[in-house]
């Protein structure tokens, strides 16, 4: 019966294994969620993950997804090498997201005070028996002098969905850092060992893009972070790209050495605090047949705030960065780039019956946004379900709940 019982505790622990995928997220992977390369993966039936440069906090992440997440019970509290650690998992009671501490790579206290010190092919393992009490262990790796060791620095962007961890790397050819990067597009930014800590971006003085051929003098990281910088036309991409990276001076300059430009072809997207902040269905511009570059979205109803934006948020368009940019209907509305988002003039009205029209100047990079309507502002309308108007065939049609209208009211 011992044996039996055994065995059955035992596929019951593969059973959970298999059943959800844990993913290593921190300071060493940029706190990516859902990296493959830092998730744990079976080795002869132990969850195990290899990692080229461990250090700092982090948490452990199930399914690609922030929750639920598992952590330490208090702050300072993490795994040890050759120890393990009883992580915490947030807890969901009365429906609230109770997240834990992060948990932290520990190092011995007797190393050199000041010297950054990290595991250089580091071993970590997971024990899932218990899916709501995970243990982490630290196996293996070699302690070293990070502050010792020659700085790298790493392209990172909307091209590689902001991967830290995997952002292509700046080599030495011929004395001169230089990377290319195969499609280059959206917003970026320069980083140093793949971590978050210092970071180099839009000019802090002149808020340009990056032009073809043209050194560009990158705004570091003060007391708080650098735009994301984009291209000096945030509508197309470069093929192949090449860039340098000159670190000599008192500011890092980088160039756009060579590529192939290519216009990007996207949907624009209006997300917000009404509609939600993701670029889908709900949120998508139709192009308005006939008139060049002009884009429209009927709306059942529209408030709150937003942003303009081209492709999945590859680039955005808003109010000026800085500035209150409220907006109000039936008044044209120039959007700026880069940018902060919009707000309401009044952030409880909510309006009925709404057409928004946008008008684009790809070459000029300027936006201009309509927000028509007949009605004046409901703001006592709270609306659970969102609806969405849309001309189908030559006839308008109101989604509301997952229910198609006519619209007269009647559900098709």
């Amino acid at each position: 019966m011992k044996k039996l019982f055994t065995f059955a505790m035992a596929l019951m622990a593969a059973m959970a294994i298999n059943a959800t995928d844990y993913y290593f997220a921190g300071a060493a992977n940029g706190w990516s969620n859902n990296n493959d390369s830092y998730k744990f993966v079976e080795v002869e039936g132990v969850l195990t993950l290899e990692v080229e440069d461990l250090y700092g906090d982090f948490k452990v992440t199930e399914n690609g997804s922030w929750h639920p997440q598992h952590g330490a019970a208090a702050s300072g509290e993490g795994v040890a090498l050759n120890g393990s650690y009883n992580l915490v998992k947030c807890d969901d009671s009365e429906g609230e997201k109770d997240a834990p501490a992060n948990c932290t790579i520990l190092i011995p206290e007797n190393q050199t005070e000041g010297a950054d010190y990290r595991y250089k092919n580091a071993k970590l393992t997971l024990n899932a028996a218990n899916p709501d009490a995970l243990v982490i262990s630290l196996v293996s790796g070699t302690l070293y002098d990070h502050s010792a060791a020659p700085k790298t620095y790493q392209i990172v962007g909307a091209f590689n969905s902001w991967d830290a961890a995997g952002a292509p790397s700046f080599e030495d050819v011929n004395g001169v850092l230089t990377v290319t990067v195969e499609n280059l597009s959206g917003t970026f930014k320069i980083i140093e060992d793949h971590a978050w800590t210092n970071q180099w971006a839009t000019n802090w003085e002149t808020g340009a893009g990056l032009a073809m051929g043209e050194p560009y003098v990158l705004g570091a990281k003060g007391e708080k972070e650098p735009d994301n910088l984009s291209l000096a036309n945030p509508f197309g991409g470069y093929k192949n790209a090449v860039l340098t990276l000159d670190i000599s001076g008192e500011n890092f300059v980088l160039t756009l050495v060579s590529g192939t430009f290519e216009q990007m072809q996207a949907d624009w997207y209006i997300p917000g605090s009404k509609l939600g902040w993701n670029c889908d269905a709900t949120t998508k511009f139709d192009a308005v047949e006939g008139q060049t570059n002009t884009y429209e979205l009927l709306l059942a109803e529209f408030g709150g705030e937003f942003k303009v934006v081209y492709g999945d948020w590859a680039v955005e368009f808003g109010a000026p960065k800085g500035e209150d940019g409220n907006w109000n209907v039936n008044t044209p509305i120039e959007l700026a780039f880069p940018c902060d988002n919009m707000k309401p003039e009044d952030p409880d009205a909510v309006y009925q019956d709404v057409t928004l029209t946008l008008v684009v100047d790809y070459e000029k990079v300027e936006a201009t946004l309509t927000i028509a309507t007949e009605g004046s502002a409901v703001e006592t309308v709270k609306l659970n379900a969102k609806s969405i108007k849309r001309i189908e065939n030559g006839q308008v049609v109101i989604e509301n709940n997952g229910v198609r209208y006519h619209v007269n009211g009647i559900a098709q």
